[in-house]
C-alpha cells in the first residue's frame, strides 16, 4: 500500500547516490526529482524508478525546496537529499500515519538524521532519543506544504507553525563518509556560506579564528561529539575548520570589494559568482 505523499529530492549530478535514495521511498505515491541541471545520468536513473523529473536552475536551497514542494502532487511532502535513505521503520511509521488519517494532527514532523563519518554512525541509530532532543537538533522534513515554507539560502530551515510532531524512525545520511569526500564540495559550500554570513561591518581575520574555535568547542562539548572518541574529535575539528573558512572567505571578499591588495579578474568574479545574499 502506498502513502499519499510526495517525496522531493533535490539533485545535481547525483547518479551515484540517487538509486539507493529512491529505492528507500518506493512506498510513496509520488517521487519528484527536482534537478539543477545535471550532466550525468541523474535524470535517466530517476525516470527508471518512476520519478517525475523537473529542472530549474539553482539559486539557493530554500527557493529550490519551495519550488519543488509547490510542484508536488500531494500536500504532504517528505524532503530528502540524494545522499539520504529512509529507514524501514520510518517508512512504516509514515505509511501508518497516512493510512489512519493521523498525519494531519501536526503541520510538520521532525526526524532524527544519523550521519556516517569516518567509519562510524553519529549518532547511534539504535538509541532512542527524547522528542525534545530531536526537535532541537533537526529541521522538519515531512511537512504540510500548505502551511510550511522554507527560508535561508543555505542550511535552510522549514518554518512550520505548531503543532509539530516527532517521528521515531531515522534518515540515514551518507554524504560525507570520509574526509576526502567531505572536501569534494567543501569549496562550494564555504564560498556560498561566506556570501551569506558576510555582514555590513568589517570582518577581521581574528574573528574567523575565534568563530572556528568556538564552533569546534561547541560541537565537541555541547554537541556531544566527545562521546565518539577519535572520530568525534575529527568531526569537531572539521566543523570548526569549516566555520573558520566561512568567515575567512567573508574577510577576503570584503578586501576584494574594497580593492585592498592585488586581485585578478578571476578573483573579482567570485563576488558575482557568489553574490551577497540575505540570510
Amino acid at each position: 500500500m502506498r502513502a499519499p505523499i510526495s517525496v522531493v529530492v533535490l539533485t545535481k549530478n547525483e547518479e551515484e547516490h540517487l538509486p539507493a535514495c529512491l529505492a528507500s521511498v518506493l512506498w510513496a505515491e509520488e517521487l519528484l526529482v527536482f534537478d539543477s541541471g545535471s550532466t550525468d545520468r541523474t535524470g535517466a536513473i530517476a525516470e527508471r524508478f518512476g520519478a517525475r523529473v523537473l529542472v530549474h536552475p539553482f539559486d539557493d536551497f530554500a527557493r529550490q525546496r519551495n519550488r519543488a514542494q509547490a510542484a508536488a502532487r500531494y500536500d504532504w511532502v517528505l524532503h530528502l537529499d540524494a545522499d539520504e535513505r529512509v529507514s524501514p521503520e520510518l517508512a512504516r511509521e509514515v505509511c501508518r500515519l497516512a493510512a489512519t488519517g493521523a498525519l494531519g494532527r501536526c503541520t510538520a514532523y521532525h526526524i532524527r538524521r544519523v550521519h556516517l563519518f569516518s567509519g562510524r554512525w553519529l549518532f547511534d541509530p539504535r538509541r532512542p532519543d527524547p522528542p525534545a532532543a530531536i526537535r532541537r537538533s533537526e529541521v522538519p522534513r515531512l511537512v504540510d506544504r500548505r502551511v510550511v515554507r522554507w527560508e535561508r539560502p543555505l542550511h535552510e530551515v522549514a518554518v512550520a507553525p505548531e503543532p509539530r510532531g516527532v517521528l521515531r524512525g531515522r534518515i540515514y545520511h551518507l554524504g560525507d563518509p570520509t574526509l576526502s569526500r567531505a572536501y569534494e564540495n567543501f569549496n562550494f559550500y564555504t564560498s556560498l556560506e561566506a556570501a551569506i554570513v558576510e555582514p555590513a561591518r568589517r570582518v577581521l581575520l581574528l574573528e574567523a579564528v575565534a568563530r572556528g574555535l568556538r564552533a569546534f568547542g561547541y560541537h565537541y562539548t555541547v554537541g556531544g561529539l566527545w562521546r565518539f572518541g577519535e572520530v568525534g574529535l575529527l568531526l569537531a575539528i572539521h566543523l570548526g575548520y569549516a566555520k573558520f573558512m566561512n568567515w575567512a572567505k567573508a574577510w577576503e571578499r570584503q578586501r576584494i570589494a574594497r580593492g585592498e591588495g592585488v586581485w585578478t579578474s578571476t578573483d573579482r568574479a567570485l563576488l558575482e559568482r557568489y553574490p551577497r545574499r540575505a540570510r
